[in-house]
């Protein structure tokens, strides 16, 4: 037998016990092994998911004849460096890589790394299992579909790729036992938790040119039999796989079927207590329906966002990016049933699209935050074999790039080529967004500032934009804020560009630790501060009071408070007017959930997305002042 070794090295969080099983080489060898000229004469040894040291990987393989590396933006050079080290020591090893970051136009690539033997473009399964037979002298590596050959450093392609179009073709890594000695392994004796991939669809009608999806899986959509999903739910309960996460490019487009599929997952969830959150990149274009699946979701304790992706609110972005969002009356009308239903709406937003200004970025998050919307900013990555990547597409919209290296560094360093630049957004103004975005989304989204920017606008037509924009100057400039020393730190990272800083969650959990927990009331003290240089209004302690005691705490606690006015509601309600007399609130903390074991800057990064930082607010008196 011929000895197989495969890679997909997982995405890793610094300092995370958290890894996902590698799906992706996991159903490429399962689709291989159906031929039967391939199992008789390959045995797969093992598969590579963990970075570690590159020697140690060397000195514990017997002798390979194939290995195959799965590549993208967190592992493309951690993989160079094992094929390297393996071609060092077996010259005769095949290696063979696939995945997204696979360069389909770099005719200079096999000169640069004459350790690669093939390249593998867009789908792999039907490739890698031809390239397999091929090895056996079964059929030329010419004919193989969709690959690139290197010959003595030239390129030599074969053609485009061709898809699985029957995807009950593919077996599951997970029921057919690939991925049992994985749980074995690592699982069952604590040292990792591995999260679980799942597909239901293949494609994305969408072409978006910052994406390389298209690229990668077409635009016409292919479903996995429903059959199966239920059985791979299954597999994950049965083996305790707390987090399943879906890489549909659209779940909730099929909206019988995937509606089916959400209440698989809630009964196991019943039955076995596991999986425990549910994750999906929803559809581009949310509906009533999309929205009634993530209420269920929520109901079960099993949701971890609900998302519109939306990438700009700019007219003149999305037209340079290919990219058409819900219409105003559709996106209000989501954002509308979700509030009633009590779902929160996150949306993902692309900072330095072409044609973006500072100015229009800042109106257009104001435009989501005031619809209650929940912001994930993320930098613009030059993906190579996206449409933006081309040379043409960038001297249109004057994009400038720096290559910077990448905080998913680990054993080796991973490099990104970062937007910094473009026509409409200079390198300063591209680190004022970013600045801006972090600060504004982390106090409003975590709830420190969110009734306070609603009251402002509300009272005082001080727009949201506007009051972001006087914290962050006051902030940046008196060295007494709690919040300097951290705008400084990040203003560090924004004029290094290490923009990957700025992704909302974990990297931050320190810094909204001590706004909200240890220099908490220092904290509001600043943003009382900032309101009353804007406008003059006695009630300004009232709602800054109001703000820090709608934000969940550790211990469960339930209080009642006095007001002079209907504050609550005249800031939670755009139709309802401000009616003074004293209002006496009801205020419910019920603490955080058992499962974050009293942490809160855990509970606090799972809540974030979903708002379930939120406490309950009922009022239970009003005399009104006649």
């Amino acid at each position: 037998m011929k000895n197989v070794y495969l890679a997909q090295m997982s995405l890793e969080v610094p300092g995370s016990k958290y890894y996902y099983f590698p799906y992706s080489v996991g159903v490429v060898w399962c689709y291989a092994i159906n031929d039967p000229a391939v199992k008789q004469n390959f045995a797969l040894k093992e598969i590579l998911f963990v970075k570690e040291p590159i020697e140690d990987i060397i000195d514990r393989m017997e002798d390979p004849e194939v290995l195959g590396l799965s590549t993208y933006i967190w592992n493309t050079n951690y993989n160079e460096q094992l094929a390297k080290a393996v071609k060092a020591k077996w010259p005769k090893c095949k290696v063979i890589v696939g995945g997204a970051n696979v360069p389909n136009n770099d005719n200079e690539y096999f000169k640069e790394n004459p350790y690669v033997d093939y390249l593998i473009h867009q789908e792999g399964e039907i490739a890698f299992k031809t390239l397999m037979r091929s090895f056996l002298g079964l059929e030329p590596d010419t004919e193989v579909p969709g690959i690139s050959i290197n010959r003595n450093g030239e390129r030599v392609q074969t053609g485009p790729s061709v898809r699985v179009n029957d995807l009950s073709q593919i077996p599951s890594p997970y029921t057919s036992g690939l991925f049992d000695d994985m749980l074995n392994k690592y699982v069952k004796n604590g040292n990792i938790i591995l999260n679980a991939i799942i597909e239901t669809n293949r494609g994305c009608p969408f072409k978006c040119t910052f994406c390389d999806w298209g690229g990668v899986t077409f635009s016409k959509v292919h479903r996995f039999d429903i059959s199966r999903i239920e059985q791979e739910i299954k597999w994950c309960a049965e083996n305790g796989v707390e987090y399943v996460n879906n890489t549909d490019a659209n779940f909730g487009i099929f909206k019988d079927r995937d509606m089916a599929i959400v209440d698989m997952l809630i009964e196991t969830n019943k039955k076995y207590g596991f999986p425990k959150v549910f994750d999906a990149p929803w559809n581009k274009n949310n509906n009533q329906v999309t929205v009634t699946m993530a209420k269920k979701l929520l109901d079960a304790g099993m949701m971890r966002r609900f998302t519109a992706s939306l990438q700009s609110m700019n007219p003149d972005v999305l037209t340079a990016i290919k990219r058409t969002n819900l219409n105003g009356e559709q996106l209000d009308n989501i954002v509308l049933d979700a509030r009633r239903m009590g779902v929160s709406v996150s949306t993902e937003m692309i900072v330095g699209l072409p044609e973006e200004t500072y100015e229009s970025w800042k109106t257009g998050v104001a435009e989501l935050l005031r619809g209650g919307l929940i912001i994930e900013s993320f930098p613009l990555v030059m993906l190579q074999n996206s449409e933006m990547a081309d040379p043409d597409y960038r001297k249109q919209y004057g994009i400038r790039t720096k290559r910077i290296k990448s905080w998913f560094s680990n054993i080796v360093d991973e490099w990104q080529d970062m937007v910094v630049a473009t026509n409409t957004m200079d390198e300063k103004d591209y680190k004022r967004t970013w600045l801006w975005t972090w600060f504004t989304v982390l106090v409003q989204a975590n709830g420190l500032t969110h009734l306070v920017a609603k009251y402002l606008e509300k009272r005082h037509d001080v727009k949201i934009q506007d009051f972001y924009e006087a914290v962050l100057d006051k902030f940046l400039n008196d060295s007494s804020a709690v919040a300097y020393e951290h705008l400084k730190k990040w203003s560090g990272y924004a004029d290094r560009l290490e923009y990957t800083y700025f992704i909302a969650g974990f990297l931050y959990t320190d810094v909204l630790l001590d706004l909200s927990q240890h220099r908490r009331d220092n904290f509001f003290a600043d943003i009382q501060k900032v309101c009353e240089e804007l406008v003059d209004d006695p009630m300004l302690p009232q709602v800054i009071d109001l703000q820090q005691k709608i934000q969940k705490q550790t211990v469960a606690s339930q209080h009642r408070v006095n007001y002079s006015a209907n504050l609550y509601e005249y800031i939670m309600d755009d139709s309802t007017t401000l009616i003074k007399g004293e209002t006496t609130y009801s205020i419910i903390d019920t603490g955080i959930e058992d499962r974050f074991e009293g942490d809160w800057n855990s509970f606090m990064t799972f809540a974030r997305k979903n708002g379930s930082w939120r406490n309950n607010i009922t009022q239970i008196e009003h005399e009104r002042v006649i």
